[in-house]
């Protein structure tokens, strides 16, 4: 009964600010959800100590250990996210997010000539995989070479000494410069077949300006042929920046921007098989919230928690359509991304400039518990990495 009203609420929500696009700012507020999401804490990964600091730091990327042999290493947080101008730092939390310390930097010691440079990705592995142990962490980013650059390498990095030291092992692909690239992986597990699956954004494809593509290893080592997930009739647009989950239903949903269209706007497709995407010139469907849509970097997570459906949590960089008293909202779904709602973003940022790109997503195994990293302006003209705690409840 509960879940009814609410999305009777939704749909005059809707309609009002379709007739008065002037309240386009209306939130859902948190004391107003069919779940409690309740914000324990915020607490900065990094911040520059120099306030005339005009290096980037962006593209955050979060996990929390779940898998680890000793029991006592569980629980504990890693960070990672693109320092302009260096490598990948990595730092952990041993107290839940409360406070943050440096542990390492990430170095290509595999592709020579080339420097780590955007993108990271951080994963535990859930089982073993080839030579690789359960619990091993695995960081996916790019390496580019030669000025412009000319080329580019999606790198994967394994550490099994709880982040202190990264070793880059494998390439899962190479291809060109800025115009002819391999960017942005990200990663997700098929329980059923063993199977890990490494979503990017594919150039190289004369056909297409950008598309989505996949492969697949069992050994981490050996990689699939790839596979197109979205590749846009319209060869000019660019669908880009993969997040995928899968939700309780047995669907996956993959979200991902639009570049091309007016603001970057997010779309998303679902399937029941991560290597069958049915009709990869469809563009999916756009993301949208009681009238309001946003734009450019998005990431996904789902929660059993929140009803039958459980609550399917989007982000993305900027609002496209309507306005935000946080600077970007945050979407959720409680009927598996039939409808959204927006509601306040945990880090408010002023979502000009680099703010807010690429912003991350981690669940705590039980669901919840929510991590957020993101990278809100700091001082006048860089930028700090920051995560908000978010408990979710019944």
């Amino acid at each position: 009964m509960k879940n009814i009203f609410f999305r009777l609420a939704l749909m005059l929500l809707t309609v009002f600010i379709t007739i008065f696009p002037c309240f386009d700012n209306l939130n859902i507020s948190y004391d107003r959800l069919p779940i409690s999401f309740e914000i324990e804490n915020v607490s900065d990964i990094y911040k520059p100590s120099d306030e005339n600091s005009t290096v980037v730091s962006e593209y955050p990327t979060i996990i929390k250990l779940c898998h680890q042999k000793n029991e006592e290493d569980n629980g504990k947080l890693l960070a990672a996210f693109e320092h302009w101008g260096s490598t990948y730092p990595v730092y952990e939390s041993t107290d839940d997010a409360e406070t943050w310390h440096y542990v390492s930097t990430v170095v290509d010691n595999l592709n020579e000539g080339y420097w780590n440079e955007w993108m990271p990705f951080l994963y535990e592995l859930p089982a073993d995989m080839g030579d690789f142990e359960k619990g091993t962490i695995i960081l996916a980013a790019t390496s580019i070479y030669g000025e412009g650059p000319t080329d580019s390498t999606i790198t994967l990095y394994s550490s099994t000494d709880l982040g202190r030291t990264f070793t880059a092992f494998c390439n899962v692909d190479k291809a060109g410069g800025i115009d002819w690239g391999v960017w942005e992986p990200y990663f997700i597990y098929e329980e059923e077949t063993g199977r890990l699956f490494c979503f990017y954004s594919d150039d190289s494809d004369p056909e297409h300006s950008q598309k989505l593509v996949c492969k697949y290893t069992t050994d981490l080592v050996n990689w699939s042929e790839k596979f197109e997930c979205v590749a846009c009739s319209d060869s000019s647009l660019r669908p880009g920046m993969p997040s995928i989950t899968k939700m309780g239903n047995g669907e996956y949903i993959l979200v991902y921007e639009m570049v091309g269209i007016n603001g970057n706007p997010i779309y998303y497709k679902k399937t029941k098989s991560l290597d069958n995407w049915g009709d990869t010139s469809d563009y999916g469907k756009i993301v949208s919230a009681a009238g309001k849509t946003f734009g450019s970097s998005p990431c996904v997570a789902w929660t059993p928690v929140g009803g039958e459906c459980g609550t399917l949590i989007v982000t993305a960089k900027h609002m496209v359509k309507g306005s935000s008293d946080t600077g970007t909202d945050m979407f959720l779904s409680f009927d598996y991304g039939k409808t959204f709602v927006p509601v306040d973003n945990p880090i408010p940022y002023d979502s000009s400039e680099r703010s807010g790109y690429s912003p991350s997503l981690f669940l705590s195994p039980d669901g919840t518990t929510l991590y957020y990293a993101n990278n809100p302006p700091c001082y006048d003209a860089t930028y700090k990495i920051t995560v908000a705690k978010i408990k979710i409840g019944e």
